[in-house]
């Protein structure tokens, strides 16, 4: 019997009947319609008897387990999702297989109080392997479905709260506490991976044969802060459109986007105006890579201006008005006028449709996704002002001022990555080419200043790093490109088999729903190549690309 098999059985099972599950016959499987074969219920049915007599037990017994610098809060065997108790409710997991859940709190200052949660699944089910899961925003939840995910494929995983609770009131947790912001920065993760670690080998007895990361967005920044300041916590590392320059990226796109809409009302886009933008830039520039698609292979290649659309009578949602130009012009330019050509990029074109909802298009800045991210920031962090107005902002100055305080912490730049390469750690690095909050071309200047650095050393980047632009995903996901990926088995294949990822597998299904039908599938290719089509055959299939060299340098 499969362990995939089990888990269905073992999940139906206990959503059904959680009460009585260990009470369960041949024939009530039948009788609730499970298809299953006879020796597969007996089987599943044996296992739900080891889990409950042996698992749950094993599980209690954390509650007294040693956790260097903290504390163990809770074990509890969890059969369902039914069984979690998670808040806000709307964070439950659909569907989880039976696990052990444990919780802690960790305290490496007198002001710190670190949430962390290791999900263990029953030891017949585990992999053997341990994986990390990252945050989003400024952190301070705990990522539920990321948990769900890990555990779903057999990890013992692991997530962190970062070391506050940022649900009510974002960013106020680091007015007047200096160690919490460390702790959201980089020391929270790396003690969860430490801490994890031990939990999972108290747990199984025995240590995990591998350690993984995974995250996007903060997550992203997350993964390559663990790569950069602690090579020795994972074996392989994930990191999607990371905002991994997080001062210049609080400045140079959340604030930059909400001072571009925001400090003249005239500036603001409509849905319908978006929609306008996005077809002109469409009808400019999405031949350009052979393909008439909807999808820009490399926004970079497209330089279409806005000004063309114009209003050359009365406004109308027909046309952009002359400052709504100027501020379409602003946010594909960022802030290089204002503060200096290398401090940040600005968003790509493509997609601007679909995903600059609620990103661009939102009617006050208390709706818009870059200032309920951003203004936290600046209100807590920087200025400890809950009533900061964000229109009294001196780009020159007081950038350079947020640097000096927070940028040695906050930032997870240094491009020298050869003491993870020394361990032998491989990293995969993912970008959407049309994300509206993280600017694509950040992830570029990454890797170009990283793989400068190796080459100087005669090291060849791609030979434990590699980064994948995925044609228009938007932010993690989303966005008329295929955006279904599945990172983690081509990181599992380059750590343990050698095998590096020459091109991965990109699927767009219906409504963006793995359970429906697949529309497309697209290759993505190890920067700098991109995907050619070959002339030949559906440009829907991946296999009618070929990953070519069509270098674009971005600095």
């Amino acid at each position: 019997m499969s362990y995939a098999t089990l888990h269905r059985s073992v999940i139906r099972l206990s959503s059904l009947a959680a009460n009585v599950i260990g009470a369960l016959s041949t024939t009530t499987f039948c009788s609730l319609a499970i298809a299953a074969e006879p020796h597969q219920v007996a089987a599943a049915s044996a296992e739900l008897a080891k889990v409950e007599n042996g698992g749950a037990a094993s599980c209690q017994s954390l509650r007294s387990f040693h956790l260097e610098g903290g504390r163990i809060t809770s074990s509890s065997w969890i059969r369902n999702s039914n069984d979690l108790d998670v808040t806000p409710k709307r964070q439950l997991p659909a569907e989880v297989v039976p696990f052990c859940r444990v919780t802690a709190v960790l305290a490496p200052t007198s002001d710190s109080q670190i949430g962390v949660e290791v999900w263990l699944p029953y030891a017949e089910g585990w992999n053997g392997k341990f994986k990390g899961v990252g945050n989003g925003g400024l952190g301070g939840t705990m990522p539920y479905e990321s948990l769900a995910a890990g555990l779903r494929r057999g990890y013992a995983t692991a997530a962190t709260d970062t070391g506050h609770d940022n649900r009510a009131a974002p960013g106020v947790f680091a007015l007047g506490h200096p160690e919490k912001i460390v702790d959201y920065a980089y020391r929270a993760v790396h003690l969860t991976a430490a801490s994890g670690k031990a939990l999972a080998a108290g747990y199984y007895g025995r240590s995990a044969r591998y350690a993984y990361f995974e995250g996007c967005s903060q997550g992203g920044q997350e993964a390559l802060m663990e790569a950069q300041r602690y090579p020795a916590d994972y074996a392989g590392i994930i990191s999607g459109d990371p905002d991994y320059n997080q001062t210049h990226h609080e400045v140079g796109v959340h604030l930059w986007v909400v001072s571009t809409l925001y400090s003249d009302a005239q500036s603001q886009l409509s849905a319908a105006q978006a929609q306008l933008v996005g077809n002109a830039v469409n009808a400019a520039c999405d031949k350009l890579d052979g393909v008439a698609d909807g999808v820009l292979e490399d926004p970079r290649r497209c330089h279409f201006d806005p000004g063309v659309l114009q209003c050359r009578g009365a406004d109308s949602k027909n046309c952009l008005t002359q400052t709504q130009v100027t501020a379409v012009r602003k946010l594909w330019t960022g802030p290089a006028r204002a503060i200096d050509s290398g401090y940040y990029p600005g968003l790509e074109r493509g997609g601007e449709a679909t995903l600059w909802r609620g990103w661009i298009v939102a009617d006050t800045p208390e709706q818009n996704v870059h200032a309920q991210l951003g203004l936290p920031f600046f209100k807590y962090f920087v200025f400890g002002n809950p009533n900061w107005d964000f229109r009294t902002f001196d780009y020159q100055a007081q950038s350079r001022e947020i640097d000096k305080r927070f940028a040695s912490v906050l930032n997870a730049v240094d491009p020298d990555l050869l003491p993870f390469n020394s361990r032998g750690g491989k990293l995969i690095h993912y970008h959407g080419f049309n994300d509206p909050d993280v600017p694509p071309r950040a992830s570029i200047w990454y890797y170009e200043r990283v793989e400068r650095s190796l080459r100087r050393r005669h090291v060849d980047p791609g030979s434990f790093y590699r980064l994948f632009m995925v044609p228009g995903m938007g932010h993690c996901g989303g966005g008329p490109g295929a955006n279904s990926l599945d990172m983690i088995a081509a990181l599992e294949q380059w750590v343990e088999q050698g095998v590096a990822p020459d091109r991965i597998l990109a699927t767009k299904y219906l409504g963006d729903d793995p359970t429906k039908a697949p529309l497309r599938t697209h290759p993505l290719c190890p920067y700098p190549k991109i995907a050619r089509y070959r002339g030949q055959g559906s440009s829907d299939d991946a296999r009618n690309f070929v990953c070519d060299v069509e270098r674009s340098r971005s600095e």
